[in-house]
């Protein structure tokens, strides 16, 4: 029956993935129609885009009362983001730039933003209250990017009028989609940690936190292939603040999220502050990640998955 789970868990991951890929095309598609700022699709829009799974599955989490699920996802995908995700793209796309001075400030927003939900979780439980201060930082963050985006004149462009409707349709079939392949991923996760009798928290550090980080390795080897490297850090920034501020926050108001494993919360947080101190040096040294810096980060991400395991 364990191996039954893990099946849908991966069929649903994959739909999850493709349709968050259409969600982000549509996005992209009207960003072009409106000519918004391409700093802003970077940062915000797709952020928040690849976040999507995330939500959705913190959405559903928070509805089935197994929010630890989405609090294990959120540390597991941001971990996986910073060294799996990362590591992949930049061996892929033979180095990124990070000398924008935009990316330099970013980074210690972010970096403030995920230290906020380690301190809330510290007492074993983050609350509604907590949950709503959380989505307060978020509306915050983005408004500060918005109103430094004016620093950016480039614009996107080059829509269509004629796929107007499309787009819109298809971005809403990419989120219905969304929601019902989340819903299948919680559901499946809560039958297999009984199964194998191994803590919720495992599931979604690895085996969700990984389907739901796939949007942001197609989003990278993407921008790559389109000569878009300045999206690609702007992309992951974006998605450790949503992940952080959004999804934990919605899924905090939907249900309070109590923490009984602190060993495997302190050894995930401890690692999610590593990755992020260690992404910090490579973007700062040279002003670019290397690809031997991403093979570093690669073998980061393993030696977390055996602790992570070995603790737990």
């Amino acid at each position: 029956m364990a191996f039954i789970q893990i099946a849908i868990i991966i069929l649903a991951s994959i739909i999850l993935v493709k349709s968050t890929h259409w969600v982000i095309k549509s996005l992209y598609y009207l960003a072009q129609y409106f000519h918004v700022p391409k700093f802003v699709m970077a940062f915000i829009l797709a952020g928040l885009a690849t976040s999507f799974p995330e939500l959705f599955v913190g959405i559903s989490s928070g509805l089935n009362k197994t929010p630890i699920l989405s609090l294990a996802n959120v540390f597991g995908s941001n971990i996986a983001n910073l060294t799996l995700v990362l590591g992949i793209t930049v061996i892929f796309v033979k180095g990124i730039s990070s000398e924008s001075r935009i990316i330099g400030r970013n980074i210690i927003y972010t970096l403030l933003l995920i230290i906020y939900p380690i301190l809330l979780a510290s007492d074993g439980l983050i609350s509604r209250v907590d949950g709503a201060g959380l989505l307060v930082l978020f509306v915050l963050y983005n408004a500060i990017l918005f109103f430094q985006s004016r620093e950016f004149e480039k614009k996107l462009v080059g829509a269509r009028r004629k796929d107007l409707i499309k787009n819109i349709l298809v971005f809403a079939i990419g989120i219905s989609l969304l929601m019902l392949s989340a819903e299948i991923i919680v559901r499946a996760s809560s039958k297999l940690a009984i199964e194998l009798n191994i803590p919720l928290f495992l599931i979604g550090l690895f085996l969700v936190a990984v389907g739901t980080s796939l949007p942001e390795i197609i989003f990278g080897i993407r921008a790559g292939i389109d000569k878009q490297k300045d999206m690609i850090l702007g992309n992951i920034l974006g998605s450790l603040a949503s992940n952080s501020t959004a999804v934990l926050g919605v899924t905090a108001i939907i249900a309070p999220i109590m923490i009984t494993r602190i060993n495997l919360l302190t050894s995930s947080s401890f690692y999610l502050l590593a990755a992020y101190i260690l992404f910090m040096i490579f973007a700062r040294s040279d002003k670019k990640l290397t690809r031997q810096e991403g093979l570093v980060l690669l073998f980061f991400y393993i030696s977390f998955i055996i602790i992570q395991f070995m603790i737990g």
